[in-house]
């Protein structure tokens, strides 16, 4: 009596389901996972805890500026420095260079990207030492930290704000020098542009502080 062969059954995954550059792709053999990597976060993650930074940041300043408007009575005009244009001129110019790393980063112009971002980390620390001299021209003119509420808060503004700005450096230091084989590249555009959003939103909060010590009547 002949004999009937069959097939044998293989185990061998189904093609086709790979990722692509953005993490996306087929199954992967993780029930429709999207990530390369089972240890990396959604990349909506980074850019919501960007935002609760910000919104924390914001209220932060906003409690400390209704303290300084309360006290307002106590408050001693001040012959903003020339350094203190120098520093804004700085950081309104890093402005414009973390936005031209974000769209180099967009194009895949990876060298445009890193050049970007060391200018921008470079008048970031250009800012906090125009920062520094603008503190020795208000102690050389006689605006101690405890003089009066006014002086007091004018320090605690400034600082806080420096203090924010190394945290921004930090990042944008992260962003530059992390291999790019480590995360996918959605995760790290998404991380770069929530980063941008910080640097924006430090710039902004400056011209802020700006107006309320120096010129708010």
């Amino acid at each position: 009596m002949p004999t009937t062969l069959t097939p044998k059954k293989t185990d061998a995954p189904p093609t086709g389901g790979g990722f692509n550059d953005f993490g996306g792709g087929g199954d992967g053999g993780r029930g429709g996972g999207g990530w390369s990597n089972e240890l990396t976060p959604p990349p909506e993650g980074y850019s919501l805890a960007i935002r609760l930074a910000i919104i924390s940041i914001t209220v932060l300043f906003l409690a400390l500026s209704s303290a300084y408007i309360f006290n307002s009575a106590m408050r001693q005009p001040i012959a903003a420095p020339h350094v203190l244009w120098v520093s804004t001129g700085l950081i309104l110019l890093s402005s414009l260079t973390v936005e031209m790393a974000r769209r180099a980063l967009r194009r895949r112009l990876e060298n445009r990207f890193r050049f970007w971002i060391s200018a921008t980390m470079l008048l970031g620390l250009c800012f906090l030492a125009a920062q520094i001299i603008l503190w020795k021209r208000l102690v050389a003119s006689g605006f101690y930290v405890n003089r009066n509420h006014h002086s007091g808060y004018a320090y605690i503004f400034t600082g806080l704000h420096g203090a924010h700005l190394i945290g921004g450096l930090i990042a944008l230091g992260y962003m530059m020098l992390r291999e790019r084989s480590k995360w996918t590249a959605v995760r790290r555009r998404v991380s770069v542009d929530a980063t941008v959003l910080y640097w924006h939103f430090l710039d902004g909060l400056w011209i802020y502080l700006l107006a309320l010590i120096f010129y708010w009547r």
